[in-house]
């Protein structure tokens, strides 16, 4: 079994080398990224520069990334890079004969992913894409709580993040801080009675109850891929995904958006061209890199996922939801981002050893098997807790 984990610098990529390693035993990883130095820096803080292969491979060349499958003899790809490199990557495996998965499409290359299921089929490939926290565990809870059902009327999914610091200082996701600004610039697209409704940007506020220590937060629409494939292959009628930005950060990624940090048009500052997202992505790798050196000693930062999934049963109504919480791993020098880096490590893994192997392209709710999957999580201190709510009538 070979692996190619692609941006493995970054927060995600890291971390999914360090699961492919420690936790699923594959013993054959090249680890890549833009710059060779900055992957050797991530696999160092992680303890894990002898045991991988790291090369400098930009995810944006796909004929490089072809060429290094085929001299590698790659069985599968984990692509961490940005999700605007998927369909790139995706050719490259194709026509190297590699398995893919990746963390996401955003909705609209999403779709696009999807569309390319009868080349992969005749090619004999699996893909499994969208194998992040969300998507990826969401989608995957969704896929277990319809299977619980007879009919399915709605999957309701919310995502919110935070620390329980005494003094609550703004910080980032566990994802991409070029995705939060897409997510606050572009308008959402749920699924609604049965087809895409566009919504408006950060539209249906709403109140929802997740674990301590969080609570009842605010939560909006967003951008995501959830929405894009759920309704279909589960049969939904109604598929929404919500975030719960914690205010601090909401706040943050505001200010953000009103100084035009999403904007890709180079400025001129002090005689040097550079896009302000551009910027805030060095910023935020920077920050990122900085967090690996100096690990925390205690758990302080947690992630959470609220799935509902209503219908019926029987002819009676029933509630499935799921709720995940991932708290850092301090002896794993690992913080609570692992939950989005973990799915797909697990998900490749069980490509390579052919656990996953329908040839075509599909999103996570459509080969990944729920209850083996939660086992998994639990394994790596990501809590999935199930709870159901039926009616029952005398009648």
């Amino acid at each position: 079994m070979k692996a190619l984990v692609l941006g493995a610098s970054g927060q995600i990529g890291a971390y999914a080398v360090q699961d492919l390693v420690e936790m699923c035993g594959v013993k054959d990883i090249v680890a890549s990224s833009r710059k060779v130095v900055n992957v050797k820096k991530a696999m160092g803080d992680l303890k894990l520069d002898k045991k991988v292969k790291m090369m400098e491979l930009d995810a944006r060349d796909t004929d490089m990334v072809l060429k290094t499958i085929r001299s590698e003899k790659v069985d599968a790809v984990v692509n961490c890079a940005w999700y605007q490199t998927n369909l790139g990557v995706m050719d490259a495996c194709l026509k190297g004969g590699a398995a893919y998965t990746d963390l996401g499409g955003f909705f609209d290359t999403c779709l696009k992913q999807i569309d390319l299921h009868k080349k992969w089929e005749d090619a004999g490939i699996n893909a499994t894409i969208g194998l992040g926290s969300t998507p990826g565990m969401t989608n995957i809870a969704g896929a277990a709580g319809a299977k619980k059902l007879d009919t399915v009327d709605s999957i309701d999914i919310v995502c919110s993040w935070g620390n329980t610091l005494p003094v609550k200082e703004a910080g980032w996701p566990g994802y991409s801080i070029r995705t939060v600004l897409d997510e606050f610039t572009q308008q959402s697209v749920q699924w609604v009675n049965g087809k895409y409704e566009k919504q408006q940007i950060l539209g249906g506020e709403k109140e929802v109850v997740m674990p301590d220590p969080i609570g009842k937060i605010k939560c909006y629409f967003i951008k995501h891929s959830e929405p894009a494939t759920m309704g279909k292959y589960l049969k939904a009628k109604n598929v929404t995904f919500r975030i719960g930005f914690p205010p601090q950060d909401m706040n943050t990624f505001l200010t953000l958006r009103a100084l035009g940090f999403a904007d890709e048009k180079p400025l001129d500052a002090g005689g040097c061209k550079v896009s302000p997202l551009d910027y805030l992505t060095a910023m935020y790798q920077r920050g990122v890199s900085q967090g690996r050196e100096t690990p925390p000693k205690e758990e302080f930062e947690y992630d959470m996922f609220r799935i509902d999934c209503a219908g019926k049963k029987a002819g009676m109504p029933m509630t499935v939801t799921y709720y995940i919480v991932t708290w850092n791993d301090p002896k794993r020098n690992a913080s609570s981002a692992r939950d989005t880096a973990v799915p797909p490590a697990i998900v490749s893994h069980w490509q390579m050893t052919k656990r996953i192997k329908a040839p075509g392209v599909f999103p996570a709710e459509a080969t990944v098997e729920p209850e083996a999957f939660f086992k998994e999580l639990g394994k790596r201190k990501i809590k999935v807790d199930e709870v159901v709510t039926t009616a029952q009538k005398f009648y």
